[in-house]
């Protein structure tokens, strides 16, 4: 019976030992840092009434579906239904048709989300229909795969592949961003705030027409700067940008909708 107190005794004194030899006290979770709120705006838009005015005209505006293109068709529903309004009908480019041959009828060309890469070919048809005065329009999303480069580089213009971003003044999400510093043109005409959900920068800058502010970050720079996400050609005839979901409902926020006027009017217009 003396055996039991005796192991006990021992027990005891080697615990004792253990807890003299790697105890250091209670342990105290540092203080967290916890982010300056105070300084970030977060808007709570909703989507109100829009008037779109506009003046009747005759065309085609073609879209082209032939490239496997990443978006879903419902997505040109305000876009379409805006360029129809203007009087102008609105083609689709499908499966076997010619690029070739649907160009020669159309007024304007958009091309959006491209998997499949445009042909040597195709590109060549695609510089022919804009030296010869139609407008192409192209649009990009940095979270969807497409080879827009594949074109848009054709004519000097590169989707970066990076997103643009805001930690201070944004949408209620750091990737939309607001944009309210314009280059007047018919396509910033009366914007006063527009917000862009998903947005790249585009290249080359001194073509744009729309730029973020001083606050925005490229995800590929890391740095602060002023990045544009819709860029036109000196001469009115390409259209690049960087952003599909500000065309969808219900993200026509702000002076969204006015912008998808502009577009629809750049669209249908022959200046």
């Amino acid at each position: 019976m003396r055996k039991i107190p005796f192991v006990l005794m021992v027990v005891f004194i080697v615990i004792l030992l253990q807890t003299l030899v790697f105890y250091r006290g209670m342990y105290f979770a540092p203080p967290t840092n916890l982010q300056d709120v105070r300084d970030i705006n977060i808007s709570s838009h909703v989507l109100g009434e829009f008037i779109d005015v506009y003046e009747k005209g005759d065309g085609t505006v073609l879209f082209d579906f032939s490239h496997d293109n990443n978006f879903e068709p419902e997505e040109l529903n305000v876009l379409a239904s805006r360029i129809i309004s203007r009087g102008y009908s609105v083609e689709y480019l499908k499966g076997n048709k010619s690029l070739e041959e649907e160009l020669e009828h159309v007024d304007s060309f958009v091309v959006i989300l491209p998997v499949t890469p445009f042909s040597e070919e195709e590109i060549d048809q695609v510089k022919n229909f804009v030296d010869g005065g139609g407008k192409l329009l192209m649009i990009a999303d940095p979270t969807r795969d497409s080879e827009i480069n594949a074109l848009s580089s054709n004519f000097g213009i590169i989707f970066w592949n990076d997103y643009l971003y805001n930690l201070k003044d944004n949408e209620g999400n750091f990737q939309y961003i607001y944009l309210s510093d314009f280059k007047e043109n018919s396509i910033t005409k009366d914007l006063d705030r527009v917000v862009f959900y998903v947005s790249s920068s585009i290249y080359p800058s001194e073509e744009g027409i729309m730029f973020t502010d001083e606050n925005t970050y490229s995800s590929s720079k890391g740095i602060k700067g002023k990045y544009s996400p819709m860029v036109l050609t000196d001469d009115s005839k390409v259209l690049a940008i960087s952003d599909l979901t500000f065309l969808t409902e219900p993200y026509n926020v702000l002076d969204n909708n006015q912008l998808i006027s502009n577009i629809a009017d750049y669209l249908t217009s022959s200046s």
